[in-house]
């Protein structure tokens, strides 16, 4: 099914080093890095953009590439919710005492992401038989 290959593609046109940008979300990513947000909110968009061209062709024949996308785009949107991480949301800044508990949540909500979007490019690789590179 080389349709995911293509769609994939087709979706990561805008953010064409989005694998690249999320190394730079990582535990020691400041809250306040709005690159690592950016790489977050692009992986989440590539992954609702080939969910989204995917499902017009035929969401049976590529059900595990769009449950892998929904996935990403589900954890990324708990990204920042309720704590300003990288710049994702317009909440205030945690105060001193609560910042180191803020930035743990939030670097393991971007490694939450990370590990789904890495579980998405497989299903798309495995789904089209494709190396995405």
């Amino acid at each position: 099914m080389p349709e995911a290959a293509e769609a994939y593609r087709a979706a990561a046109e805008q953010y064409p080093d989005v694998d690249g940008n999320l190394d730079r979300c990582t535990l020691e990513t400041p809250l306040t890095d709005k690159a690592c947000g950016s790489a977050l909110k692009a992986a989440s968009k590539v992954a609702a953009g080939t969910a989204e061209r995917l499902r017009a062709m035929d969401e049976l024949r590529h059900g595990a590439v769009i449950s892998a996308a929904d996935q990403v785009d589900a954890d990324f949107s708990q990204v920042g919710q309720s704590i300003p991480c990288y710049g994702l949301s317009s909440a205030q800044p945690p105060p001193p005492p609560l910042r180191a508990e803020a930035q743990s949540i939030c670097a393991e909500a971007a490694a939450i992401t990370k590990t789904e979007w890495n579980l998405f490019r497989s299903q798309v690789e495995i789904a089209s038989g494709a190396d995405l590179g």
